[in-house]
């Protein structure tokens, strides 16, 4: 039997992602000074402009795409469609953190207290690369390519408003049309080859609480005459404590995490209140019920033992779920670019992705690229913060062959 020769058929994989790979591999110069450059100009939540500044800058002279800027505030917007098709997203983030950067390379941040610690001045680059894989391809004559890719603000941080920028995006219509999403995420702590793609729920939704015990404040010499909230806290703190050790099942994954509390302000004067901030993560929706349940439970405490309670959870994010026929698409191509050494399936851990909001609407997947640096490992979200940058050309051609392949429903 002859062979299909359509474009996007599976007897064309292979010599596809031959040229894709090969191409990217001649791209690295490239996509390196382009990491090395976003990387100098970090910049924080909802403030990316120079960074995309610089992005529409380089999608204009990469040509093919139709480019909107200010998408969810400073995001932009690339589209290009050649043929029919399903569209398929291409997301990146493009903020940084509020870290001082300890890296003494030519390229470290030139923004003090800002730096890229999370990787996604490589993400960036890779999604251009990918836009310029795409668009020879057109400037070849392949048609059926049909992608919109999105440089993303705000995925470390919420505003004002408590929304990060996928939602925002979304407000602003960057799904309008589209029928599937695919993202990478790099993972230092993986050496480089080593590439993490699950299936359903692969990191967690975050919820975040603030609750305030309201007691009776008075002198530290007549507690009787008080209702103490630190007295009132801890009960609290024990049930709190005891949430995922003992109401939630230990065949599920949760965390409740308490990382903020002040009360009082001197020595000898027992304070009117204390404030508790936290976060709870959790893969599964009834899991994450309960543990709105159990925390509202927890604070009623402090009323029994007749204080006042005002208990605040926010919903930050989704749990991020990898659509299983998003997935099985995305494996063939990684092993048609011969990209990982090892593929390893399972959830990717607690941390929560924005991406889970695009997740939740359309077919989506991400996946984690293995990127340790010549030293060793290191930690997402750490000062010494740094990755193999072999990395970048692997994911460019990994977006662009993912952005033809996923799109077979």
């Amino acid at each position: 039997m002859k062979k299909t020769d359509h474009f996007g058929q599976p007897a064309r994989d292979d010599v596809l992602a031959r040229k894709l790979r090969s191409r990217s591999a001649e791209l690295e110069p490239q996509l390196i000074a382009w990491r090395r450059h976003l990387h100098s100009i970090p910049e924080l939540a909802f403030q990316e402009r120079e960074t995309a500044a610089f992005i529409a800058s380089t999608l204009s002279e990469i040509g093919c795409y139709e480019v909107r800027e200010h998408i969810g505030g400073t995001g932009v917007v690339a589209d290009l469609q050649v043929g029919v098709g399903p569209r398929i997203l291409l997301r990146a983030d493009m903020d940084a953190l509020p870290i001082m950067e300890t890296g003494t390379d030519v390229w470290a941040s030139r923004n003090e207290g800002v730096m890229h610690a999370c990787g996604h001045d490589g993400h960036v680059a890779m999604l251009l690369g990918a836009a310029r894989l795409l668009a020879d391809l057109v400037k070849e004559g392949h048609d059926g390519i049909n992608v919109r890719l999105l440089f993303q603000p705000a995925e470390e941080a919420a505003g004002s408003d408590g929304v990060t920028g996928a939602l925002r995006t979304i407000h602003d219509g960057v799904l309008a049309g589209v029928d599937g999403a695919l993202a990478l995420h790099v993972e230092p702590a993986q050496e480089l080859g080593v590439i993490r793609l699950g299936s359903g729920y692969v990191m967690a939704s975050v919820d975040t609480f603030t609750g305030v015990i309201r007691g009776v404040g008075g002198h530290a010499a007549r507690p009787e005459e008080t209702v103490d909230p630190f007295w009132l806290l801890a009960p609290v703190l024990s049930a709190i404590q005891g949430i995922v050790a003992r109401r939630i099942s230990p065949l599920d994954s949760a965390v409740v995490s308490l990382c903020h509390v002040v009360g009082g302000e001197v020595d000898n004067v027992i304070p009117g209140e204390v404030t508790l901030e936290g976060t709870m993560r959790s893969f599964k929706p009834e899991v994450r019920e309960r543990l709105y349940f159990e925390l509202e439970a927890a604070f009623a405490l402090a009323r029994s033992l007749g204080g006042e309670v005002d208990l605040d959870i926010r919903a930050e994010s989704p749990p991020l779920y990898n659509d299983e026929g998003a997935r099985a698409r995305l494996l063939n191509s990684i092993k048609c670019l011969k990209i990982g050494s090892q593929i390893l399936d399972g959830p990717y851990g607690l941390m929560g992705e924005d991406f889970a909001e695009f997740a939740a609407r359309v077919p989506s997947v991400m996946v984690m690229l293995g990127c340790a640096p010549e030293g060793g490992a290191c930690r997402l979200h750490s000062p010494q913060f740094e990755i193999d940058e072999r990395v970048l050309e692997r994911g460019a051609s990994l977006l662009a062959l993912g952005s033809l392949t996923m799109g077979r429903f």
